[in-house]
């Protein structure tokens, strides 16, 4: 290495002309802003010229971040990091590679933490000591493990740090002070991968991982980012033990000599935190001085005025017996949504495809129904109207698992990792469907009881689709516009005590009904929870706009 880059400032690297090499070649920044490189992989020096930002030589290459050059990472040392307490063993268990000055041989000035992916190797996050930088190399894009999760086996506990020299410290500290009859046992710590505001996206990527412990403690910075990210994983993991400590994270609790104190607070002392079951009035003030809002209005101002909107923290339960209209009063609410008022929306079609539904909700969007075998159509209008939902619109497969706890997993990650907050359940009966008749309203109870909780949780609201019991012989049957009534939904007991609003929508359907009556529809309220109220909209299907809307001059 030549005297005039050991002067200068490291600021990048760049690809070596030379050899190859990514992360090796490391461009330097002099006092008068000149740069340049030497590769410290086949050790040839590369003056730069700094306006165009390349190296100047007969292959010349632009500075860039660093690309993984696995063969280099493979040849650095693993080293003891003295400055952080840590021995070469406990470097060596987590396989974090340091690069050392060419000056002196010694000093570390790199980490490389390697990052994995189904436990395959995908690349490193690179730690610069001095100054501190933080970069990354290789193929990390998307979720991947949590840091260390493919050294660690299944046991009683799993410990989670912040950073990755906290899982570090805390690994040696227990390794150290855990009692003999122990050490047998591998100690059980990773950390997360990006940070604390990654905190519960990188918990849910491993969501099996985690669960599989018997007790998970959160061991997590003591300071404000780091006592967000507890209680914001405390939401969606309640059972997780939380410890705590006088530094601020695991690997400063090492440095300043208090391993035991460390080792106390995160195997023995952590605990339960309370997340809010029991509070005291000025522990609810600041929300009980909020004024009552009106929430995003639906499609029909007349049902908007009986709900005051859709606002969060509420079930809608819409019912009618087959081909009345349910499907469409969803489809309209969902384009409304999505179109009119820029509001991301979760659809769990339990009945149809992704691929249907999509298609259903393109056509209300181009006013063309794309489903009909029947209809001329431009394929680039239909392209053009699913391209407008990206983004918009996220689907559940109804492959994958008509089990509520499987889809109340999905509602939750749409939520916290989408920014969905309205969802659509089409129907609730398929819930239950594999249940015996005896069995069907005690599990349809408990289903009901627990998605109650969920929209207690986080401020989303679900509007679930049910079928009904046919009528009584004697009565108006449904398809004849026989009205609805909520004791005619299948579990409606369950659905009455713990939704906040049902609806019902009645049509004749019967080759009886008057042409002009054909598509006419009436919607109106089964039940109102929260306010005792009541409405009737008369609504009608335009077959030539595909569009289920209130219109008072047709009546």
């Amino acid at each position: 290495m030549t005297d005039a880059v050991s002067k200068g400032r490291q600021v990048g690297t760049v690809v070596c002309s030379n050899c190859g090499a990514d992360s090796a070649c490391k461009v330097f920044e002099h006092d008068d802003g000149k740069q340049d490189a030497y590769c410290f992989k086949c050790d040839t020096y590369h003056p730069m010229d700094r306006k165009q930002e390349k190296v100047v030589s007969i292959d010349t290459a632009p500075i860039k971040n660093p690309t993984w050059d696995k063969d280099y990472v493979n040849s650095l040392p693993t080293l003891a990091i003295p400055d952080r307490e840590l021995r070469q063993e406990t470097v060596a268990k987590f396989n974090v590679k340091t690069s050392v000055s060419e000056k002196d041989g010694k000093t570390i000035e790199e980490h490389y933490y390697p990052d994995r992916k189904d436990g395959r190797l995908i690349g490193y996050e690179i730690k610069q000591v001095n100054p501190k930088r933080f970069t990354s190399v290789g193929e990390r894009k998307g979720e991947f493990d949590l840091w260390n999760q493919h050294n660690t086996s299944a046991g009683k506990k799993l410990f989670i740090t912040e950073g990755r020299l906290d899982a570090m410290s805390l690994y040696q500290t227990i390794v150290d002070i855990r009692p003999s009859k122990y050490s047998a046992h591998e100690p059980s710590v990773v950390s997360l991968t990006r940070g604390a505001a990654g905190a519960v996206k990188d918990l849910l990527a491993n969501r099996k991982f985690v669960e599989k412990y018997g007790e998970v403690i959160l061991c997590f910075d003591q300071d404000e980012a780091g006592r967000k990210a507890t209680r914001e994983v405390l939401k969606v993991f309640p059972s997780f033990k939380v410890a705590t400590f006088d530094e601020k994270d695991a690997s400063e609790m090492l440095v300043q000599g208090k391993s035991k104190e460390l080792y106390e607070a995160t195997v023995w002392n952590a605990k339960h935190e309370r997340q809010g079951q029991v509070v005291d009035i000025e522990d609810i003030m600041t929300k009980c001085m909020e004024k009552p809002k009106m929430g995003i209005p639906f499609p029909w101002a007349t049902v908007s005025k009986a709900c005051f909107g859709i606002r969060p923290n509420t079930i809608h339960v819409v019912a009618a017996a087959p081909k009345i209209g349910k499907t469409d009063w969803q489809h309209q609410l969902v384009h409304h949504l999505v179109f009119n008022q820029g509001v991301k929306v979760g659809m769990f079609d339990l009945e149809n495809s992704p691929v249907r539904t999509a298609k259903k909700l393109a056509s209300k969007e181009s006013q063309v129904d794309f489903t009909r075998p029947d209809k001329e159509y431009d394929d680039q209008l239909l392209h053009d109207s699913l391209v407008s939902m990206q983004g918009r619109v996220r689907f559940y497969d109804r492959g994958a698992s008509r089990d509520w706890s499987d889809i109340r997993v999905a509602i939750e990650e749409m939520h916290l990792l989408d920014g969905i907050n309205i969802f659509m359940l089409d129907p609730i009966t398929a819930l239950i469907s594999r249940y015996s008749a005896s069995e069907a309203n005690d599990k349809l109870n408990e289903i009901c009881t627990d998605m109650a909780d969920l929209v207690n949780s986080y401020p989303i609201t679900i509007f679930c689709f049910s079928h009904v019991n046919p009528k009584p012989k004697g009565s108006k049957p449904h398809e004849a516009g026989g009205k609805v009534f909520s004791s005619e939904l299948t579990g409606s007991r369950a659905m009455e005590k713990w939704f906040h609003y049902g609806h019902g929508i009645s049509r004749d359907r019967t080759d009886e009904c008057p042409l002009e009556d054909k598509n006419k529809s009436r919607f109106y309220m089964l039940f109102d929870r929260e306010y005792g109220q009541s409405y009737n909209a008369d609504v009608y299907y335009n077959e030539d706009t595909i569009q289920y809307l209130e219109d008072s001059g047709r009546w």
